[in-house]
């Protein structure tokens, strides 16, 4: 029932082939591998990369190498108190650095005890120098492994942000119809976030941590291998619960960032709203609405949290057998078969326990790598996708003169999100140059779809445009809308000053050129009677300026460009007569 409801909440209704198609997405929810998540990394980066990795292995090295080192200071502290404890019987003495009783003889069970031999103070000295020696290095080792590895990632990331927001602005107006821009901006920071934490500093401490395993069982083959052979018998328990791990927390960050983008666009969609929400007391509403979509969430983290927290006993749980069994059966070969020396058995010991304790810190490195790769399927998928309708390309043809003939030949069309309407039904018409049409019809009727498909927003799937006999499928798409000036029905100002949103209509327009327009839109006299004038800031969606003050500077943004196409969606529904009079008659002109 609770999958049915989420297939529901995530398709908008429970058909079989939605819920199918939903299942099979989730199936390939970790399509990205981890060697792609570097596919934007540059030469210097992938040196970066590959010497902080060296970096990582080397500083990983030094602590089974601190072990090697702490075996032999054991041996050499037993040494010197065996030799302490043999010279304390006043009938033994020390003679040609050999314990020999007093009176000259000595017996065959201390035949070969040699004295004499060690300067404990300056064999102290020595392993200080190098345990200093080691720390010094991994100093040195320990800021170039994260440093190059957080300096690559910082490049890449920010490679695939420009790449991410600069093919979502190339997508199609279709796509957007489909795609929600809350959604997006989750995306844009959630999930790239994630792909940073996995191609970050975790890449060198996962590294680093690996190598100390298997340099700490290395040391513990070379040392002691019927011991280490006796641990490693039960380490596969430990991958095999790291391996259950990964691949169960990305499949279910992959469906947790599905839920929190469809909340976040909620929460996006409110926000932007706000005065409307506030006007009809909808604060409460909108909040359940957030919550209720966080309640998917919730549920995906909860049973993340619980998969996670159980194999995260499972792999220490078993890492403390391991030490049991260690130190029980290395008793034995030390005590009972004098195999190993202490110094032997503790460096076998620490060795393999300090490996076997890399391996298990190094699993939380593989949930950000997992969760990285669920991240990563939609953020490269929409980099990979080619926009149907490309506003970038530089392909099609420019039409050296332009009249301003646009005909429509037999269209029909429907949106991309409600295929099963027909908005346009074998459309034909012709509009010549220098003549203003208007289209008349009831709300619905396809008015605004009408000019959208003039400014090639959409391309029908029957019929065509065309303007001066060209189908404008094949002039240059950038050239095209260089050429038309519109003004929307509800007109869109951006948070910033009155004279940027109308050099918005043409980038090179100069301030003459702006005052001229705003003239021609009646909206020079507003203007002018605002405290900062044209440095007036509009707030976010022009929020600071009344309906009538927005429609006027949209019209100066599309007169500014001096457009052979004007394209006006109910420009002056929001003005009084006698401005409606004024811009009108400079429309006309």
């Amino acid at each position: 029932n609770l999958k049915n409801t989420e297939d529901k909440y995530e398709n908008g209704n429970s058909s079989p082939d939605k819920n199918k198609s939903k299942d099979n997405e989730t199936k390939e929810s970790i399509r990205v591998g981890f060697f792609q998540l570097f596919r934007f990394a540059s030469c210097s980066e992938t040196c970066l990369m590959v010497f902080g990795g060296l970096s990582a292995m080397v500083h990983g090295a030094a602590q089974p190498c601190m072990l090697l080192v702490f075996g032999l200071m054991i041996d050499t502290f037993i040494l010197y108190d065996i030799e302490l404890q043999e010279l304390r019987n006043p009938n033994r003495t020390c003679i040609n650095n050999t314990i020999m009783w007093i009176n000259g003889s000595f017996d065959a069970e201390n035949e070969t005890m040699s004295c004499g031999m060690l300067d404990i103070e300056s064999e102290m000295t020595r392993f200080a120098g190098y345990y200093a020696g080691i720390g010094c290095a991994v100093l040195f080792l320990g800021y170039m492994q994260i440093c190059f590895w957080v300096t690559a990632a910082a490049r890449q990331i920010q490679r695939i942000r420009k790449l991410y927001f600069r093919k979502v602005m190339r997508m199609e107006i279709g796509w957007f119809d489909c795609t929600s821009v809350g959604e997006l901006n989750t995306r844009m920071s959630d999930d790239i976030n994630k792909i940073n934490d996995a191609i970050a500093d975790q890449v060198g401490i996962f590294i680093q941590r690996f190598t100390t395993f298997l340099f700490g069982f290395l040391l513990g083959f070379v040392n002691g291998w019927k011991l280490t052979l006796v641990i490693i018998a039960v380490s596969p328990l430990i991958g095999i619960g790291a391996a259950f791990m990964a691949l169960a927390v990305a499949r279910l960050t992959g469906r947790e960032l599905l839920a929190y983008a469809k909340a976040g666009a909620v929460a996006d969609e409110v926000l932007s709203g706000i005065r409307t929400v506030a006007a009809f007391g909808g604060e409460l509403k909108e909040v359940d609405r957030y919550d209720k979509n966080l309640v998917y969430a919730q549920r995906w983290g909860i049973r993340k949290g619980v998969i996670m927290g159980f194999f995260t006993g499972y792999l220490w749980f078993i890492i403390f057998l391991c030490y049991a069994l260690a130190f029980w059966y290395g008793s034995k070969l030390v005590l009972e078969e004098e195999e190993y020396s202490p110094g032997n058995l503790l460096q076998v010991f620490f060795g393999v326990l300090v490996g076997a304790l890399s391996l298990g810190q190094a699993s939380p490195c593989l949930q950000a790598f997992a969760s990285g790769r669920g991240a990563a399927t939609n953020i490269f998928e929409t980099i990979d996708k080619e926009p149907m309708i490309d506003c970038m390309s530089e392909e099609g043809y420019k039409l050296d003169k332009v009249k301003g003939e646009i005909e429509f030949h037999n269209i029909n069309f429907n949106y991309p999100s409600r295929p099963e309407v027909k908005i346009l039904d074998r459309l034909s018409m012709i509009i010549k140059s220098g003549e203003t049409t208007a289209f008349v019809g009831p709300s619905g009727a396809g008015k605004s779809t009408t000019i959208q498909l003039i400014q090639r927003f959409y391309d029908p799937p029957e019929g065509m445009v065309t303007l001066d006999g060209h189908d404008i499928r094949s002039l240059n798409i950038q050239w095209l809308r260089s050429l038309i000036g519109i003004v929307e029905q509800e007109p869109v100002l951006f948070a910033t000053t009155i004279a940027e949103n109308i050099r918005f209509g043409k980038d090179s327009a100069t301030m003459e050129e702006i005052i001229t327009a705003t003239k021609e839109a009646n909206a020079y006299n507003f203007i002018m009677e605002l405290p900062q004038q044209f440095d007036t800031l509009v707030g976010e969606g022009g929020g600071q300026m009344s309906g009538g003050q927005k429609q006027r500077i949209a019209i100066a943004r599309a007169l500014v460009r001096n457009p052979r196409i004007l394209l006006l969606d109910m420009a002056t529904s929001a003005l009084d007569n006698e401005s409606e009079a004024t811009v009108q008659e400079a429309l006309d002109k």
